[in-house]
């Protein structure tokens, strides 16, 4: 245990330090440990390559092998077959049709929709799209995309088209929903894509980056309960977070603008 305690300390010290690395000496002072002692613990890192010197410096820094590591591990990871199950739990637990979608450029992708027993149905389907402005999913994801106005304009502008009276008439407008959503930490369509459907949906998060998001859809004249749903969507996905995946917290308005 302490020699491997000594190398995943080593690790995350260089971590920290970023890609200039740090000198020998650095680390030891950091991790108080002996040099002669820790210059082992390093050659065994920079054997399966987790730890390499930079050429000029000679400093230490992370090696190649870790982000083949992670990169292998995310690949594996299926973000439909992962959310799917919680989704499922979800739909059941408040009887409204629930949707996981990705953003793929300007649209959202569904890739899951799980139905309810109700007669009237959102009439989306998995492998179809929309627009993403204006819906709750879009938002959501968006909120996490693009952090500035200009960075949304530049991949937006002349994209909204506003679907019903409720929607946003221009870009302006929906940036302010936009930074609603990720201000409360979710987003809210409330009749801006087909009158008579509210929608609320929150996304799911990699290193800060939207990945997909998921929703429930509800009749407008059902007295929706916003917040419930929301907590309803956050409670379900909890139980299936896995690292890195994790959900967006709501954020101070001021860092946003």
């Amino acid at each position: 245990m302490p020699s491997i305690d000594k190398a995943l300390r080593a690790l995350l010290t260089l971590a920290d330090a970023g890609p200039a690395g740090l000198p020998l000496s650095d680390i030891a002072n950091r991790l108080e440990l002996n040099k002669s002692s820790l210059h082992v613990t390093l050659s065994a890192l920079r054997f399966r390559n987790f730890v390499e010197q930079a050429p000029s410096t000679g400093f230490y820094r992370l090696g190649p092998t870790l982000e083949k590591l992670s990169q292998t591990y995310l690949s594996s990871l299926d973000i439909r077959a992962t959310l799917r199950p919680a989704v499922q739990r979800l739909a059941e637990q408040v009887d409204e049709v629930c949707h996981i979608s990705v953003l793929d450029g300007r649209e959202i992708l569904y890739i899951e929709k799980i139905e309810s027993t109700k007669a009237i149905q959102p009439g989306t389907r998995v492998g179809g799209r929309l627009p993403a402005l204006t819906t709750a999913m879009g938002r959501a994801m968006i909120a996490h995309e693009f952090p500035t106005c200009n960075s949304f304009r530049a991949r937006f502008e002349g994209a909204l088209i506003p679907r019903t009276p409720n929607a946003p008439s221009d870009l302006d407008e929906e940036w302010k929903c936009i930074c609603d959503a990720r201000e409360r930490g979710y987003g809210i369509d409330n009749q801006e894509n087909v009158e008579g459907l509210v929608a609320v949906a929150v996304a799911v998060l990699r290193g800060g980056r939207a990945v997909a998001a998921v929703s429930v859809v509800s009749l407008a004249d059902d007295n929706v309960d916003i917040e419930g749903n929301v907590q309803l969507i956050r409670d379900a996905l909890d139980s299936v977070m896995v690292p890195p995946l994790h959900l967006p917290e709501p954020a101070a308005r001021s860092s946003i603008l």
